[in-house]
């Protein structure tokens, strides 16, 4: 008998088997690998349907008759004070909306990344926040629009740093370490950190002289930190040119650098890729209506520089009829001798408050000669319209003045008679809690709690901090004190200028 070929031996079980989980296993392996991919791409699709920004229409903006503006508070985009907003941003912004038929609604937050993603989810039409176009390329979705210019930054201190002894270039690494280290203070993702971050900058400029100190980025802005670099706590921070030139209005002594190199970046207002519409009717706008192409804040430099120098102007040539300071004189000497007051302080008051106008309404209710809230005419027993008289204005004037001076006398005894003038001024145009406040803090800090310059005037300020205003002793909470510092320097400028020129009595 002849032997079987081996090519038609029966193939075992064991490699059958083997053989058909191989093949199960494969079309497994591919069964899931199409799955995948298809779900991979699915979730692509989604995502990509959901990062198209949510802004509205234009013709959704127009039916709601409003244009949705988004910005940080600065003193030069927006802030309000007394139910008004002021600033140069808002001042063009509202130009704008005006042109285009549209009402102003301002939205404020802390920080740029904030304003981009307001703007992604459609909460804002458009930021009037100058935003660099380095910043904005971080975001695929925002496009520039509205005014644009260029600016660079540069380094501000209180006063002049040694930083000379850095530029030897014979200098030893032991050398330097011996040399003054100085804290520049840089708000966490703004601008200026990300220019810090820039490691062309960094080789072109040299930051050795500096130890960084990172802020959250929604406890100060650039203005603040200014504000608290010259009360001392901190010794450097980075600003754009334009804006250092404007705090230098406020700060003389402000020492500020030459412009950082490679700073210098092109600025303007946002809006999202899918709001063409919008972003045409502005730029057609505001190239006929706003100054797009002059250095920025020219202007409101120029406004603040006036209405900074109007008061003390007018209080030092002002011009006096027949020795007299205003036609209510009699009756501020007639009221501060029966509260026992000094009549050229009430004179410097009503100067600050209303120019001597006894008609004057401002929108948020004060009223008449001293602006006198009309919630402080019904604590009084008066209806708001009867303050217009300039007589009893003046007299509830010196009454709530004096209240206020009673309850600061006891609070901090032993103060001199121009500190309590100060506290009282402060009181009277901010409440009396907000000065409680600054003087606990004043107690808490080692400040001395009877002085106002450089004291509690120091500590009113502090409490547009969260470090501080979010401290127990803190009862009031959160307050700009800027505005009311700076209602005390000019009341009491005027006190002093009508002291020279009129006796007391």
């Amino acid at each position: 008998m002849s032997k079987q070929s081996g090519n038609n031996r029966p193939t075992p079980t064991s490699v059958k088997v083997y053989n058909r989980l191989r093949t199960v296993l494969a079309i497994g392996i591919f069964v899931f690998v199409g799955l995948l991919w298809f779900k991979v791409n699915k979730k692509v699709e989604v995502i990509e349907i959901e990062r198209a920004p949510k802004s509205r229409s234009w013709s959704e903006i127009v039916a709601s008759d409003t244009l949705n503006v988004i910005t940080l508070k600065t003193s030069f985009t927006a802030f309000d004070y007394r139910d008004r907003w002021y600033g140069n941003e808002y001042e063009n912004a509202k130009t704008v909306a005006d042109a285009l038929g549209l009402k102003l609604k301002i939205m404020i937050v802390n920080s740029e990344n904030a304003i981009a993603d307001s703007l992604f989810l459609g909460a804002a039409d458009v930021a009037i926040w100058p935003m660099a176009y380095s910043v904005a390329e971080r975001y695929w979705y925002l496009r520039p629009t509205g005014p644009r210019w260029a600016d660079g930054q540069c380094i501000a201190s209180a006063r002049k740093l040694n930083i000379e002894a850095y530029k030897d270039s014979l200098l030893t690494d032991s050398a330097i370490s011996e040399l003054p280290k100085y804290k520049l203070s840089l708000i966490k993702d703004s601008h200026q950190w990300n220019v810090y971050q820039d490691r062309k900058i960094r080789k072109q400029y040299d930051f050795r002289p500096y130890v960084i100190d990172t802020i959250p980025c929604d406890s100060l802005n650039t203005e603040l930190l200014t504000d608290s670099m010259i009360v001392g706590r901190t010794e450097a921070v980075m600003l754009r040119c334009n804006v250092a030139r404007l705090m230098r209005d406020y700060y003389p002594t402000l020492v500020v650098s030459d412009t950082l190199p490679g700073s210098v970046d092109s600025l303007a207002w946002m809006v999202t890729n899918v709001s063409d519409t919008l972003k045409h009717k502005i730029d057609s706008v505001s190239s006929e209506l706003l100054e797009n192409h002059t250095p920025h804040y020219t202007i409101v430099i120029k406004r603040k520089n006036v209405q900074k120098s109007k008061r003390p102007l007018l209080v030092s040539s002002f011009k006096m009829k027949d020795g007299a300071i205003s036609p209510y004189d009699e009756i501020f000497m007639r009221k501060a001798k029966e509260y026992n007051l000094d009549w050229r302080m009430l004179a410097g008051i009503a100067f600050i408050e209303s120019r001597f106008n006894y008609a004057v309404v401002s929108s948020k209710g004060p009223i008449g000669l001293m602006q006198l809230m009309p919630q402080t005419a019904r604590n009084f027993g008066y209806e708001p319209e009867d303050v217009l008289d300039p007589e009893l204005n003046i007299e509830l004037a010196c009454r709530l003045y004096v209240r206020i001076a009673d309850r600061l006398r006891k609070r901090v005894p032993g103060i001199s008679d121009e500190d309590l003038m100060c506290f009282s001024l402060a009181g009277y145009n901010a409440g009396i809690g907000h000065v409680y406040d600054a003087i606990c803090l004043a107690e808490t800090l080692g400040y001395q709690a009877n002085v106002w310059p450089n004291n509690v005037e120091h500590c009113l300020r502090l409490k547009s901090d969260p470090q501080y205003y979010r401290m127990s002793v803190v009862k009031q909470g959160k307050f700009n004190g800027a505005f009311t510092i700076n209602y005390v320097n000019q009341v009491m400028g005027a006190y002093h200028a009508f002291s020279q020129k009129v006796p007391k009595d």
